[in-house]
């Protein structure tokens, strides 16, 4: 079986459910959306009144929750979609250009940012309405240096970090 979950993809994750989430890039109108294993469009942004979604930076899949954080404002946005009195939950955020985002508890790490901040590391505490921010520093490889080019990509608690030249991966663990 195959189907299309459209164009422009920045990440594609799929949840211990089965079910598919897409965040799309480049001011694509289908933000966030969460496809069915068979293909079923099952959630879309569309009505979320998540602030300033014009291009999905980072997202996270954990059990059958996502969490991402949005170009232009930036906020931390958890979904559960299967939570009918409150499906997407909004925290002001001001952290900026993040590329991935880990979540423990009340815990949160944003990877990556805008110039030298690309190979940033910065840590919050969520309160109720905002994620307030508590250290920042420089995710560096093993032996020292930062990764330089790479992927990224937020699972739970850890963000996993491939630097070129591609071939092995590093783990951040917010939960350690």
């Amino acid at each position: 079986m195959s189907f299309s979950v459209g164009d422009a993809i920045e990440h594609l994750l799929v949840d211990e459910a089965s079910h598919i989430w897409v965040g799309h890039f480049d001011e694509n109108p289908a933000g966030i959306r969460r496809w069915s294993a068979t293909g079923q469009l099952a959630w879309t942004s569309d009505s979320a009144r998540i602030p300033g979604l014009f291009d999905c930076y980072a997202l996270n899949v954990s059990g059958t929750a996502a969490w991402a954080c949005p170009y232009t404002d930036f906020p931390l946005v958890e979904i559960r979609p299967n939570r009918p009195d409150r499906p997407v939950t909004v925290w002001a955020n001001r952290v900026r250009g993040a590329r991935a985002v880990a979540v423990h508890g009340d815990r949160v790490a944003f990877y990556g940012g805008y110039g030298e901040e690309r190979d940033r590391l910065a840590h919050g505490e969520l309160t109720e309405t905002s994620v307030e921010p508590t250290d920042v520093g420089l995710l560096t490889l093993p032996h020292g240096p930062a990764p330089g080019r790479r992927r990224v990509v937020g699972r739970g608690s850890k963000i996993y970090v491939q630097a070129e030249p591609f071939t092995a991966w590093g783990v951040f663990d917010l939960s350690g």
